[in-house]
């Protein structure tokens, strides 16, 4: 038996939501966005949830299910904004550089779900760090690479849409995108 995903981005949608309306008010309430100390943290707090998610994907070569990855990832030039930031910044932690697990597909998509959605929000994020001076060629960079592609959005819902998995995949689908906003939600709260 195998389960179409006709209606995953539905059943996404109600297993994050709260998840996702915790993580967005908690975003807010911290005030990242309001100047450059706060906005370093933001961005600290980004990396640190991102970078794992990022190098997962890749180690579980995720372009051979959604084959826009490869452009979609941010963590090359979020990491030019914090050097923008904070240049006195720590080094990288070199345990990024070992191997990592590889995710099913239902994996893949319910961390893409999570990667892909906070292109949406970065289109209002964007807006509020224009008014504290960054820019896509100044600590804004991640942002511009994930609005820069208006159509992205749809294209991702197309794969998620359009990927066949069976049930045991279909539910750490759901898991990994719970798991993926939960990550995010640590990383902010231990940034505040």
């Amino acid at each position: 038996m195998s389960i179409d995903g006709s209606q995953r981005r539905q059943r996404l949608r109600r297993a994050t939501q709260v998840a996702h309306a915790r993580l967005d008010a908690l975003i807010m309430d911290a005030g990242f966005l309001e100047n450059r100390q706060q906005y370093a943290r933001y961005l600290e707090a980004t990396w640190t949830a991102r970078k794992p998610a990022e190098l997962s994907l890749d180690a579980s070569d995720a372009a051979t299910l959604y084959a826009a990855w490869p452009e979609r990832g941010v963590c090359d030039a979020l990491s030019q904004d914090m050097d923008d930031i904070a240049p006195s910044r720590p080094v990288e932690d070199p345990s990024w550089d070992r191997p990592r697990e590889t995710l099913s597909p239902g994996q893949m998509l319910g961390i893409l779900y999570v990667l892909e959605g906070s292109a949406l929000g970065a289109r209002l994020l964007e807006q509020r760090a224009a008014a504290i001076g960054m820019t896509p060629a100044f600590g804004a960079r991640h942002m511009a690479r994930q609005t820069a592609q208006p159509r992205g959005w749809a294209g991702f819902v197309a794969v998620l849409e359009s990927t066949t998995l069976d049930p045991a995949d279909d539910a750490l689908c759901m898991d990994a995108a719970v798991d993926t906003f939960d990550a995010f939600e640590r990383a902010f709260r231990a940034a505040i």
